[in-house]
């Protein structure tokens, strides 16, 4: 943080934010203890010099309270504070007399030193070429983030085709290098028997392309990282000097990302700046982040290629799938049972029919054919109700972290059917942990559902919206969430005409425009509804 500004630059601020937590927040803990006379705007707040605006929710009007402010008469120049915003929208922000943007995340000194800046440069009455030059610099930023997502996909989307493990760890190193602009970065994996980490791939400051190792070596910061499953962001201090990462490998900056393979720790991913004196910040901390997870798929479909290239031709087990007739039966019986035991004790007539009419259900599905697969074709069948499991086990710490509820609605039995379980998988953790991610309070809901389309129409599961559905059975999962609502861009990314992959990103991971993608490609479609009480997203797919 900042040295606490002199006494001869002591402007008045006033903090404006559409939650009133995040204004608190600033004064409290960034402008007061740097020596700045900071206040919430209030009606006992004084006359301003400085405004600082935090913006956090852009659906609507984002610049509505500064708009607001300024109608009281007021033209003190403002910093505005937002993860981002849309290059058409400058020109408002100049005839608002905004002079200063930071995008988050932002460092608490950067907002002091902006603070100054903007104070100097009122004092002074600069001439508009210093304003001029710092809009400019906000526009170059926001096209780099924008350039910088686009990469990214396309970087995954070109590491997930690889099929030889030692491409994939190669082409893995040589992205985290490129897209975080470090000196050097570096790939481990854990041993499958002893979990002990080895350097398998890296890439020297000054080397054109990454080379393939097989090291143990003793790091403490990878072996921190791959314990925990958290990420870690490092930086020198002027005390403690360069970070020690292991004997006789000290760098000025670093970040280590945990990579996962189904939720397991199976890796690290690392950049290092042992020279250079660029850092890292919290935006090279996401862009790795989503990476590790690219990798983390990549590295899987590499195993499992390879398993079954090895896997020796032995006799396989048999398992069974139910048919969607199997699955209604039983359905059926377990509503007459359900009734029997509900009925009163005393009507023993209208029980027996009851039984006689469970008994009937029960010779039925008896008659059944049940279908017997071998391993690879159950490999093939789509369960929809473990992967809501799995994906519930696998999610709920992360919800709870955040004081959510994650919750799994069950409805009626859902027959295995044919399509990729991998795929399904893939679209339900992304679209969970989306909402896991941007709700504040309260709970997320799975619900399962299966229901049959006739002339674009079913009675079991109606449709609220208008969705292309041909006559058949479905199984449909919705995601449920009590948070304020979707992002404009999500929302496009599901319901534009025009399918763009790298549209709709929701943090880490997938964008809605990827899992649209997915969910298009096994012949299923998705939608959202949005209550005041709940927002939701459902993808349905074809039982066929």
């Amino acid at each position: 943080m900042s040295e606490n500004p002199s006494s001869e630059i002591s402007p008045q601020i006033i903090v404006i934010a559409d939650v009133e937590s995040n204004a608190q927040a600033i004064v409290e803990r960034i402008l007061k203890p740097s020596g700045f006379h900071a206040w919430v705007q209030s009606e006992q707040a004084p006359d301003s010099d400085v405004l600082v605006v935090d913006v956090t929710q852009l659906r609507g009007d984002p610049l509505a309270s500064l708009r607001n402010f300024r109608s009281n008469g007021d033209d003190s120049p403002a910093i505005l504070l937002a993860a981002h915003f849309p290059l058409s929208r400058l020109r408002e922000l100049f005839r608002l007399g905004v002079n200063d943007f930071l995008l988050k995340p932002y460092r608490p000194s950067e907002l002091c030193q902006a603070i100054t800046d903007v104070s100097e440069t009122r004092s002074a009455q600069a001439d508009s070429e210093i304003l001029t030059s710092r809009m400019d610099g906000l526009r170059e930023q926001l096209r780099r983030r924008t350039d910088e997502i686009r990469m990214l996909s396309e970087i995954g989307r070109a590491v997930v085709s690889l099929d030889d493990l030692n491409e994939i760890l190669r082409s893995v190193v040589e992205a985290a290098a490129f897209v975080t602009d470090a000196e050097e970065a570096s790939i481990y994996l854990a041993e499958p028997e002893s979990k002990e980490l080895v350097l398998r791939a890296s890439k020297q400051a000054g080397d054109k392309h990454a080379t393939l190792q097989k090291l143990r070596v003793s790091d403490t910061i990878v072996g921190e990282v791959f314990h925990s499953g958290q990420p870690i962001l490092r930086q020198p201090s002027m005390e403690a000097g360069p970070v020690k990462v292991q004997t006789g490998f000290l760098v000025q900056s670093i970040v280590n990302v945990p990579l996962r393979m189904r939720n397991n720790v199976v890796g690290v991913l690392g950049v290092y700046n042992r020279l250079a004196p660029r850092t890292f910040n919290e935006h090279h901390l996401t862009l790795m982040m989503a990476l590790a997870d690219w990798a983390g798929v990549a590295l899987e479909q590499a195993t499992l290629k390879r398993s079954v290239k090895t896997k020796p031709l032995t006799p396989q087990p048999v398992s069974s799938a139910a048919t969607p007739e199997f699955s209604l039966g039983v359905s059926q019986a377990l509503e007459t049972l359900e009734g029997i035991l509900k009925s009163d004790p005393g009507n023993e007539e209208s029980i027996h029919q009851a039984l006689d009419q469970l008994m009937e259900q029960l010779r039925g599905l008896d008659a059944m054919p049940v279908v017997n697969l071998d391993a690879e074709q159950s490999g093939e069948m789509v369960d929809i109700f473990g992967l809501v499991n799995e994906t519930v086990d696998s999610m709920k710490n992360a919800a709870e972290a955040k004081g959510l509820e994650l919750i799994s609605e069950r409805g009626k039995n859902i027959p295995l059917f044919r399509g990729d379980p991998e795929k399904v998988q893939q679209i339900l953790e992304a679209v969970v942990a989306a909402a896991v991610r941007r709700t504040v309070r309260g709970r997320v809901v799975l619900e399962t559902h299966y229901f049959e389309i006739l002339r674009s129409q079913s009675e079991e599961f109606p449709l609220t919206v208008n969705v292309e559905m041909h006559d058949g059975a479905w199984a449909a999962i919705r995601v449920s969430d009590s948070s304020p609502g979707l992002s404009p861009d999500t929302v496009q990314a599901i319901t534009s005409p025009e399918l763009d992959p790298v549209s709709g990103q929701m943090g880490p991971g997938l964008s809605m425009g990827e899992i649209r993608m997915i969910v298009e490609s096994m012949k299923g479609v998705m939608w959202y509804e949005h209550t005041p009480a709940s927002t939701s997203i459902t993808f349905a797919l074809p039982i066929l």
